[in-house]
């Protein structure tokens, strides 16, 4: 009995002054309690280059060990960020028509023109980048507005460097407007020419109009209605 210990003291001596770990010389051996490593290890005195190497173990042991943490961090936030949206996506459900209203009209307060620049034709003009907003404003246009067809215009708004047909296919297909129903405008402001990178918008910006004052100032009252209602506590 005491020869084995004996010689599992020099074994951990020996591992202790080429630079290794009490967790990795107790794992060697096979050693049960940490104390009587302790006490056989309390009086050596490691050469600077044992010394060296176990502060290079350490340290990449600890480099592992928040890696191993970062990866399993990011996995949990990927699943909790994917169940998240799983309820968000379940809470929406199938939308009612009067569901398509009230968001075509919250649209439009967001991103259509109010001002009553044509005091006396004034016209519906709504502009966006995004074609899955854009595919929801047509159905508002379409199924709560019911504009006929032949009176929705559209165009788009494009950099120098974007082919017009490309444009024109894209957004024909959010729209479900022919394309040569679109009419292209390739002006930028100096303002924006320097701090927008062209690439953010590869299709440029799309814009729905309705020539039709009666309408432009319904779309008007239901964004009024919004304003109203959402002011009211209980």
């Amino acid at each position: 009995m005491g020869t084995r210990r004996t010689k599992e003291k020099e074994g951990a001596i020996k591992l202790r002054l080429v630079g290794k770990s009490y967790g990795e010389i107790q794992k060697t051996l096979n050693i049960a309690s940490k104390g009587t490593l302790s006490s056989w290890l309390k009086g050596v005195r490691l050469t600077r280059a044992a010394r060296k190497k176990l502060s290079r173990n350490t340290r990449l042991a600890h480099e592992r060990g928040l890696y191993a943490f970062n990866k399993e961090r990011t996995h949990r936030i990927k699943n909790e960020n994917y169940l998240a949206f799983q309820d968000g996506y379940a809470h929406i459900g199938e939308i009612t028509q009067r569901e398509l209203l009230l968001m075509g009209a919250a649209l439009y307060w967001g991103e259509g023109t109010k001002a009553l620049t044509r005091t006396r034709n004034p016209s519906l003009a709504f502009a966006n980048s995004d074609p899955k907003m854009v595919v929801i404003f047509m159905r508002f246009v379409r199924e709560i507005l019911r504009i006929p067809e032949k009176k929705i215009r559209a165009g788009f708004h494009i950099y120098k460097t974007i082919r017009d047909d490309q444009a024109r296919k894209y957004w024909s297909k959010a729209t479900g407007l022919p394309q040569d129903r679109f009419y292209v405008i390739r002006q930028v402001s100096t303002a924006s020419k320097k701090k927008r990178n062209p690439r953010l918008l590869p299709f440029g910006t799309v814009v729905i109009k309705v020539n039709d004052r009666k309408v432009f100032h319904r779309v008007l009252g239901m964004i009024a209605g919004l304003a109203s209602h959402s002011s009211h506590h209980e």
